[in-house]
């Protein structure tokens, strides 16, 4: 169990040096906070014209598909922002696993409650002896899961990237006031 919780340490550690870097490089530039604050402004306007009643012709349709046309900009440049960023993280974290493989090689650091199916078996036993028991698990498997989490509530609690909008197509989103426009 020890190799587990050090191997859950170096992803908590790789993934915090991972948005250290995205910080550095993209969410603390004043492009980007302006950029956040367009999206947010256009998602409350866009919301605010939702949820009016009066004006329901063709001059309330073309303010939406406007906002929304603006709203679609600024994440796309926001986007393209973070896309700075992802090389050199992307960089951080193949070195960890790189690393990770090396100190932990053909070591179980973890059991699964259940036996994977087959093709994943490749994923949780990789670098392990190939008569390591069924639902055994390496240390590149539960690093890539940790850094995943991990990942995912750095960015939560410290509310980094765009909020988390409606990235669907309307006609999948509300497929009703599609068809509803067409008649």
């Amino acid at each position: 169990m020890n190799d587990f919780v050090s191997v859950l340490a170096l992803s908590l550690l790789s993934s915090s040096v991972a948005e250290a870097i995205s910080y550095a490089l993209v969410y603390r530039t004043d492009e980007f906070r302006d950029l956040k604050a367009k999206v947010l402004q256009c998602e409350q306007r866009l919301e605010d014209e939702k949820l009016v009643t009066a004006g329901r012709g063709k001059n309330r349709q073309r303010r939406i598909e406007s906002i929304e046309a603006q709203l679609s900009a600024a994440r796309g440049k926001a986007g393209s922002m973070q896309m700075r960023s992802m090389l050199v993280v992307g960089v951080v974290q193949v070195a960890a696993i790189y690393l990770v493989n090396a100190w932990y090689s053909g070591r179980v650091v973890g059991v699964l409650p259940f036996e994977p199916l087959a093709m994943f078996r490749g994923l949780t036993h990789r670098g392990l002896a190939e008569d390591s028991p069924a639902n055994a698990c390496s240390a590149t498997f539960v690093f890539v899961l940790g850094g995943l989490a991990f990942k995912a509530a750095i960015d939560r609690f410290f509310q980094l990237g765009l909020p988390k909008g409606n990235s669907l197509p309307q006609w999948v989103s509300r497929p009703e006031e599609v068809l509803k426009g067409r008649s």
